[in-house]
């Protein structure tokens, strides 16, 4: 019978010490998130719910599982970005108790922005990584993003 990988102690550890050792440089780091905030003068949440929504309209419940917070706790932050006037809520065509949230024209330009920003610090890595590690890079995040998808959400 084929074993499981978790029960690769050593393996479990590698990720475990790997990823321990990631968190506190993803913000600070791989993307500078406090020059984004200060530059778009807005908390993170916001710029997260942008790039949420990029991708298209979502439900509140699904911007609320998305990011780990509660729904009652989501309302706030949402009502703050439609009176900049970046989103709006639209009631679903098939069921009136949906509420969905999608980007308005300002919204849509805030995240090309917000994208551009991530595009300049990116480019600024290549004073210290090479092609090579960039390649090996975009390869780990496309992984990290296929596997988060796979997982179950936490509650």
């Amino acid at each position: 019978m084929a074993r499981n990988w978790t029960e690769d102690d050593m393996l479990v550890d590698s990720i475990t010490g790997n990823m321990f050792d990631a968190l506190p440089m993803l913000p600070k780091r791989l993307v500078r998130v406090d020059a984004i905030t200060r530059r778009f003068d807005m908390p993170f949440s916001h710029v997260q719910i942008l790039c949420m929504l990029s991708s298209g309209s979502m439900s509140i419940g699904e911007i609320s599982r998305g990011l780990g917070i509660a729904k009652p706790n989501i309302t706030p932050l949402l009502d703050s970005m439609a009176e900049r006037k970046l989103l709006e809520r639209v009631r679903s065509s098939r069921d009136r108790r949906i509420v969905n949230v999608e980007l308005l024209p300002a919204g849509v330009e805030m995240a090309a922005a917000i994208r551009g920003v991530i595009a300049e610090q990116i480019a600024e890595w290549q004073e210290t990584l090479s092609a090579s590690e960039a390649k090996r890079l975009n390869s780990a995040l496309a992984c990290l993003i296929s596997v988060s998808r796979q997982l179950p959400e936490h509650k």
